[in-house]
């Protein structure tokens, strides 16, 4: 009897300690990595445990750590914290332009081998703005940056569809495996707000460019992963503007090839022209023009990945699928064919069929 006692109580003190572990520790959400004056710097967002309760808001803080290695400057930045730092909860990744253009293969490396990292956290870029400075912006809608840059990149994948949000295993996976190259979002900040600025692409482990909104935009749909993308055209300074409800883009490649083909729906958004919309020859030269549009901006796209030998659209591996010969740059000179069809959904439109005779 005494012994289940004192089981007992040696089970109950256990929790006790636990639950007081748990408590101690810093909850870190975001990391940002930087790299100036031949030293990494690391900062950490870390959850506010002295938040007002009666308010119900959950704020934020940081902490920077500086070294010549990046495992000391973790261990630095981690130092500056009173409570053991907690990783498990990190949901976003802040890269700066020194570290993608310099140090991206040594990102890749340490955070695939630590321990104290899951690795699906999102990852974005920051080629104009520091990450400190990123992970320290406050907005109106949240205290955490992070909290608020992952509802920004979500928000805009249903709205303009111009970000990519890619979790580390992702852009891992990307990176390591033949004929792939990985992308990702990058972020700035106008006026204290945050601000999605472009695509940052890469080849291998090498950064190419960050590129337009548009064609993260182009990215999304040959991914098949777009909501409602618009597209806008300029009549007599007034526009027109239509988005995208559905369809499917493809490529395919041969020896001499790379063609983009599919059909696209959409529907109409702005008629600040006021064209006739009921007028079916008016419908027919408005898909035409959105026709000449959407294949010329997927023409430019793909023109831009293979100058800069950027594979995100996996094009090398999807070769290899299918044909079992591992060529990976036989693309990048390879002529461009688009032959991508647009139509206005009728469906809803009141109109009235002419008389063709």
């Amino acid at each position: 009897m005494k012994k289940i006692i004192l089981i007992l109580l040696l089970l109950c003190l256990g929790g006790c300690y636990d639950y007081k572990e748990i408590n101690d520790l810093a909850i870190i959400t975001a990391i940002g990595v930087d790299f100036k004056n031949d030293e990494y710097i690391i900062t950490l967002e870390v959850l506010n445990d002295q938040t007002d309760k009666d308010s119900g808001e959950i704020e934020a803080y940081t902490k920077t750590g500086k070294d010549k290695t990046l495992a000391k400057a973790l261990e630095n930045a981690a130092d500056l914290l009173s409570d053991q730092a907690k990783y498990t909860h990190v949901k976003l990744m802040v890269l700066s332009n020194t570290i993608i253009e310099d140090k991206f293969n040594t990102i890749i490396d340490f955070f695939m081998r630590s321990t104290y990292f899951r690795e699906n956290f999102y990852v974005i870029s920051s080629m104009d703005t520091s990450p400190q400075e990123i992970l320290n912006n406050k907005t109106d809608e949240s205290k955490v940056a992070s909290t608020s840059i992952i509802n920004l990149l979500d928000s805009l994948n249903y709205s303009s569809n111009n970000s990519v949000l890619k979790t580390f295993d992702q852009v891992i996976e990307e990176t390591l495996a033949f004929g792939k190259d990985t992308c990702f979002s990058n972020i700035t900040l106008d006026n204290e707000q945050f601000k999605i600025d472009g695509l940052t692409i890469f080849k291998d482990y090498e950064f190419k460019d960050t590129i337009e909104n548009k064609f993260a935009v182009l990215y999304n749909i040959l991914t098949n992963n777009f909501y409602r993308p618009i597209f806008s055209k300029e009549y007599d300074n007034l526009y027109f503007s239509i988005a995208i409800t559905e369809g499917k883009v493809d490529t395919n490649l041969n020896t001499n090839t790379i063609t983009l083909s599919g059909n696209l729906t959409g529907k109409i958004m702005d008629n600040e022209s006021n064209f006739d919309i009921r007028n079916l020859d008016v419908l027919d030269n408005l898909n035409k023009d959105f026709t000449k549009i959407i294949n010329a901006d997927f023409l430019e796209f793909i023109q831009i990945l293979q100058e800069n030998e950027s594979d995100i659209l996996f094009l090398s591996n999807k070769y290899y699928q299918e044909n079992r010969i591992k060529e990976e740059n036989f693309w990048h000179n390879l002529d461009i064919k688009t032959d991508i069809k647009f139509n206005i959904n009728k469906k809803g439109l009141i109109y009235e069929v002419q008389d063709e005779s």
